[in-house]
């Protein structure tokens, strides 16, 4: 019977806990969906992607025409009509197409970046309501008790059981339980604006007082290894290193000549003649320059690319070794004795084993651990999050 019972809580907090993910899952893909900063700047890549495309055409044609007047002679004496198309080496074309795609690449891998980023962001914020309802939930129950202990403490003030000083005491922590409900009432109440902000102003809530599950992480350095190879910033600061190559590329290119060519015509007293019109013009002072320029750029996206796996590493490790240190403080806090004790305390008092004021001095403390066991729960919780951030890479994408 004892195996059974245990085998069933197990099995309750497991679904609890894959409920509360679902929730949790079901708000982050709504702000996925709706957050207006995502939405922009996946209207600015496109733009961005447009513009090279835009810079990568044919000028317009140039058309002249010039008349010339002579003593004389009436009318136009002389007149040249010149039409020609300036045009770029057509490999250049080709090399520009290339960077506009890598360019729509570095666009994506941004955009996933800063989704990830609020996404996050919100799931915290989720985290936190849930921390805020798990403590509403125990000072309703412990504003519950004062009540009942007040209705007790006023029939035996008639029936001369109690003194003044025993019942003001009641009458004082329902004052102060009811303060501590209205304050966290309140927070709840910034917290859920705040997500609401993140969902594009749409009205969103977690009501629910399961903390989501993460998995654990047993072997630090093969967790890692895995996670760099998929960190968001990493692979921003990768293709921001392969687009600054692609740049280089194109940089080579330019100095390649540029090409002109076109139709003239020429007039003389009535008599016309027709030419074709041919020009090539070398980048020859500038081109130097901007290779200059691209190399440059090329080291400094390599650079970054080592900063950000640096900070990744040093992030995870310190984020680990937290989450190790709350753990071990977690562990050693025996939550069923708590609340063991405030039953028993509660019997003691109704009992009359115990005063009002030994009871309230005992319970306070009490209280004050569960609420210690709720907030450093809850930070575990958020480091894991963290930890585990670039899962979120996985929704809305």
């Amino acid at each position: 019977m004892r195996r059974y019972l245990i085998a069933t809580i197990v099995a309750l907090s497991v679904c609890n806990a894959a409920f509360a993910a679902d929730i949790l899952g079901d708000v982050l893909k709504q702000i996925a969906a709706n957050n207006l900063t995502l939405q922009s700047i996946a209207h600015d890549n496109r733009a961005d992607v447009l513009d090279l495309k835009a810079a990568n055409t044919l000028a317009g044609p140039s058309v002249e025409y010039s008349p010339f007047f002579g003593n004389g002679y009436s009318g136009v004496a002389e007149s040249e009509l010149v039409v020609s198309q300036e045009m770029e080496f057509p490999t250049k074309y080709a090399a520009r197409n290339k960077q506009a795609q890598m360019q729509q690449t570095v666009g994506e891998q941004l955009l996933a970046k800063q989704r990830r980023d609020i996404l996050l962001q919100a799931q915290l914020l989720c985290i936190d309501v849930i921390r805020v309802n798990q403590t509403l939930a125990m000072l309703k129950e412990r504003l519950a008790n004062s009540e009942k202990l007040l209705q007790m403490y006023e029939k035996r003030m008639e029936a001369g059981d109690a003194n003044a000083l025993e019942l003001n005491k009641v009458k004082l922590d329902c004052m102060e339980v009811r303060t501590l409900v209205n304050e966290s009432q309140g927070e709840r109440t910034a917290l859920v604006q705040q997500l609401q902000q993140l969902n594009g102003g749409k009205p969103i809530d977690v009501t629910t007082t399961e903390l989501p599950d993460f998995p654990k992480i047993t072997d630090f350095e093969s967790y890692r290894t895995l996670t760099l190879a998929t960190d968001a910033d990493v692979a921003v600061a990768k293709t921001a290193l392969r687009a600054a190559d692609m740049n280089l590329k194109v940089q080579k290119n330019e100095w390649l000549p540029n090409i002109s060519l076109g139709y003239r015509r020429n007039t003389e007293q009535g008599e016309a003649i027709n030419g074709v019109l041919v020009g090539v013009s070398f980048p020859l002072y500038s081109n130097s320059r901007q290779m200059k320029a691209a190399r440059e750029r090329k080291e400094s996206a390599e650079l970054q690319v080592a900063q950000a796996k640096h900070e990744a590493v040093a992030t995870l490790r310190t984020s680990y070794e937290q989450l190790q240190g709350l753990q071990q403080v977690i562990d050693h806090s025996d939550v069923k004795l708590l609340q063991e004790s405030l039953t028993l305390f509660a019997k003691a008092l109704q009992q009359g084993e115990i005063t009002a004021l030994a009871y309230y001095v005992e319970i306070n403390s009490i209280y004050e651990k569960l609420q210690r066991h709720i907030d450093l729960h809850c930070q575990s919780v958020k480091l894991l999050a963290e930890l585990h951030k670039n899962d979120l890479l996985q929704i809305g994408s």
